[in-house]
């Protein structure tokens, strides 16, 4: 696959980019985040399943966890929400890298989408990004109810929100919460469920795949 691997000001991340792309043309970038204890490389091996005619930035969470031997993961902040100050910067640095992709990029720019899987969903629930975002989508995560009312979304942002019936991490219940949270705001949604557990599966990805060929 056509990657390159990015050293930002704040977070590292992992970008994929059409073969051959004229710089002429213009591009939907898709802003990508990885759940707990994962990377941006572990979440990138989604990319099989994604169209190959967008822009893909797979961002790397700031803090690191550590395993044992030579495994190390990455994560947003830690669980339960007790440390805010993880949260913040990670809220911080999503939105300065988000920024710096943009004004680096050598191609034009269409849509730009930010979305995760699990707390990389939760990051997109709550992003507080002022720039324009067309669409967010949601892989299998949940909300943060004691932050509810801080959440912030413009009435032209679409949504995309995807859960496993199944989900052993956060139950369907949380996706559900999601989406009813969403519906309340009037937001334009397009939500599925699948008969899966804490997972994403090619089926998922296409139908993301069709909804932003949509936006």
């Amino acid at each position: 696959m056509n990657f390159e691997e990015k050293l930002g000001k704040k977070l590292k991340y992992l970008v994929f980019y059409p073969k051959n792309i004229d710089t002429n043309k213009k591009f939907n970038v898709v802003f990508f985040m990885h759940g707990y204890g994962d990377s941006m490389n572990g979440i990138s091996g989604v990319i099989e399943y994604l169209s190959k005619d967008n822009v893909y930035v797979f961002l790397n969470a700031p803090f690191e966890l550590n395993f044992g031997g030579i495994q190390t993961g990455y994560y947003w902040c830690q669980f339960p929400l007790e440390n805010f100050n993880e949260f913040a910067v990670s809220q911080n640095y999503i939105n300065e890298s988000i920024k710096e992709f943009l004004e680096d990029a050598s191609f034009k720019i269409k849509k730009i989408f930010l979305g995760g899987f699990s707390q990389g969903g939760i990051m997109t629930l709550h992003n507080n990004y002022r720039g324009k975002i067309n669409g967010l989508f949601i892989f299998g995560s949940r909300m943060y109810q004691e932050l509810e009312n801080e959440i912030v979304i413009d009435k032209n942002t679409k949504i995309f929100l995807s859960h496993g019936t199944n989900d052993e991490v956060y139950n369907i219940e949380e996706g559900r919460k999601i989406k009813n949270f969403i519906e309340t705001k009037n937001l334009i949604l397009d939500y599925h469920e699948f008969n899966i557990g804490h997972q994403i599966i090619p089926d998922q990805v296409f139908e993301l795949n069709k909804w932003i060929e949509q936006i």
